[in-house]
C-alpha cells in the first residue's frame, strides 16, 4: 500500500490524474504524537481551547504517514456490472511514509538542514501505539518521502537565491572588522564591478575563500551585504557545492516561477529527472489534472478530521493561525467542500452513548448490503486485507471511505423523494443533494461542538442547521 520514495515521482504522475477524476478523496494521517506533554485535562473544553491544544500538537510533533483514497462512481451501464446493483464505487488507496529528514548527502540538503533545522519529537504513548500496530517509524525517517511546506519553500528560496533582504541591524560594520575582512570585502566589491563592466565576461562570477577552504558563513554574509548595499540587489548569490559562491544577474520572472509557478511543470520536471524519460503524454496528463483541480476540487473526506486538518496545514502549508476563526477561513479557501464521517456517525448521539472508533464503525458497516457495490481497486501498493496494514494511514483512509459511503446512504435513502429507495444514481451522492447539505462543511471538535466552516458552496443555499 505504501508508495516508496524510489517510485514517488513516477507514481505521482499517475496519482494526480486519479485525484482530479475522483468525486471524493478521503485522507488520514499518522503522527509522532497528538497531545502536548503535560497538557492539563479539560473538563468542558471550548472549541477555541481544543484548537489551541491541537495547534500546539501540530507545531510539536511530526507527520509519519499520509494516506489517501480516491473515490469514483460508475453507473451500472458504464461499469458493466449485471448483478442487480445500481453501480459501483471504485476506491483506490495509497499510503505515503513522510520524512522530516533532508538528504544531507547533497549540498542542497545540507543547506535545508542548516536553514530550517526542524525539531523531531516523538510521544512515548504514540510509539507504543505504533509498535502495537506494526507501524515502523524507521520507514518514515529512513526512506520516507521528504517535503517542504509552502512557508519553508519561500524561506529556503530566499536564502538560496540571495533574495533575503537584510535589515540595517544585521549589517556588518566593516570599519570595525579586522584587516583581512576589510580586504576580502574590498576585493569582492572590486571584482563584481570589473565583471559587470566587462562585456566579454562570463554570465557568472565565482567567489572563493582567499584564505583557502570553503567560503565561511561570515564571508557569505559579507557577499550578500555587498550585493544589497553596493549593487542595489541587481545580482543574486548562490552557494555552490558548499564550497564557493556564484554571482549571476537576477531573473525575477524565473525566480517567481521557482516559488509560485505551475505545479504541473514542477511535477513533470521531477518526473523527467527521476524516471529519465521524456513523455509528452505524461506531461499533458499532468497539465490537464492541474487545470481540472484548479476548476473544482474533490470533496475532502476524513474521520474525526479536525486534528488531521491542523497537521495537514502545519506540515504542508505554514504556521497555523492564532485563532480557530482564522483557521476556518484559511481551510475553507483551500478545501471548500469537506465531510467529516465522525459528525455523520454521531450527529444524533447524546453524551451517554458509548464511543465508537473508526474501526468499530467500519466493522459494523462492512458487511451491510447496499444497493451499490464498493470495489477496492488493487494497486501494487494495495493489500488491504493484510493484518499489518491495520491503522496504516492509507488503510484508514480506505475504511473512512467505506464508512462515508454506507453511512451517507442511510441519510440519502431516508430523504430521497425523486426515486425509489433501492435505486442509486450518480446524483444521489452529489454535493448539492439534500442528504449532503445536512453535514456539509461541519467538523466535529471533540465534545466541544461542531466547527462550521461557513457557506457550503457558492452554488448551494447555506445550511441553516446549528
Amino acid at each position: 500500500m505504501s508508495v516508496p520514495l524510489s517510485r514517488f515521482w513516477a507514481e505521482l504522475a499517475n496519482i494526480l490524474p486519479e485525484i482530479a477524476a475522483a468525486r471524493y478523496v478521503a485522507i488520514d494521517f499518522e503522527m509522532t504524537g497528538i497531545e502536548p506533554r503535560n497538557a492539563l485535562p479539560l473538563q468542558r473544553p471550548t472549541m477555541d481551547q481544543l484548537y489551541k491544544r491541537a495547534k500546539e500538537a501540530a507545531e510539536t510533533f511530526n507527520v509519519l504517514q499520509f494516506g489517501l483514497t480516491c473515490i469514483y462512481y460508475e453507473e451500472a451501464a458504464i461499469s458493466g456490472k449485471d448483478d442487480g446493483t445500481n453501480g459501483v464505487f471504485r476506491l483506490k488507496s495509497y499510503n505515503f511514509n513522510v520524512s522530516p529528514m533532508f538528504d544531507t548527502h547533497s549540498n542542497g540538503g545540507a543547506v535545508l538542514a542548516r536553514v530550517l533545522d526542524r525539531t523531531l519529537t516523538l510521544s512515548y504513548k504514540t510509539l507504543m501505539f505504533l509498535s502495537k500496530n506494526r507501524i515502523r517509524i524507521e520507514d518514515a525517517y529512513d526512506g520516507g518521502i521528504p517535503y517542504l511546506s509552502r512557508a519553508e519553500e519561500a524561506q529556503i528560496m530566499a536564502e538560496l537565491s540571495g533574495l533575503k533582504q537584510h535589515s540595517k541591524a544585521e549589517l556588518i560594520d566593516i570599519e570595525k572588522t579586522q584587516q583581512e575582512t576589510k580586504q576580502f570585502y574590498a576585493d569582492v566589491t572590486d571584482n563584481i564591478r570589473k565583471w559587470e563592466s566587462d562585456p566579454s565576461s562570463n554570465s557568472y562570477l565565482n567567489i572563493s575563500n582567499s584564505h583557502d577552504g570553503p567560503v565561511t558563513r561570515f564571508q557569505r554574509r559579507l557577499v550578500y551585504q555587498i550585493l544589497d548595499t553596493h549593487f542595489d540587489r541587481k545580482y543574486r548569490a548562490v552557494v555552490k557545492e558548499n564550497y564557493f559562491m556564484q554571482i549571476t544577474k537576477r531573473d525575477d520572472k524565473a525566480e517567481e516561477k521557482l516559488v509560485g509557478g505551475s505545479f504541473a511543470d514542477d511535477v513533470y520536471r521531477m518526473y523527467d529527472l527521476n524516471v529519465g524519460l521524456t513523455d509528452d503524454c505524461v506531461k499533458r496528463k499532468i497539465d490537464i489534472s492541474e487545470a481540472k483541480l484548479r476548476g473544482e476540487t474533490p470533496v475532502l473526506v476524513g474521520h474525526n478530521m479536525f486534528l488531521d486538518l491542523c497537521f495537514l496545514y502545519a506540515t504542508f502549508f505554514g504556521s497555523l493561525p492564532d485563532t480557530l476563526n482564522e483557521f476556518g477561513h484559511t481551510i475553507h479557501e483551500l478545501f471548500p467542500r469537506i465531510m467529516d464521517t465522525k459528525h455523520i456517525l454521531t450527529h444524533a448521539d447524546h453524551e451517554m452513548m458509548a464511543f465508537k472508533t473508526l474501526e468499530d464503525a467500519f466493522l459494523e458497516l462492512e458487511a451491510k448490503k447496499m444497493p451499490f457495490e464498493i470495489e477496492h481497486m488493487q494497486t501494487r501498493y494495495t493489500d488491504r486485507m493484510h493484518p499489518a496494514n491495520v491503522h496504516q494511514a492509507g488503510h484508514d483512509s480506505f475504511k473512512t471511505s467505506v464508512v462515508f459511503l454506507k453511512e451517507m446512504w442511510k441519510h440519502i435513502e431516508g430523504i430521497s423523494t425523486t426515486c425509489p429507495k433501492d435505486i442509486v444514481s450518480c446524483k444521489s451522492f452529489e454535493w448539492e443533494s439534500p442528504g449532503f447539505q445536512k453535514f456539509a462543511n461541519k467538523v466535529r471538535i471533540g465534545n466541544a461542538g461542531l466547527w462550521d466552516l461557513g457557506a457550503v458552496d457558492t452554488l448551494c443555499p447555506k445550511n441553516s442547521e446549528t
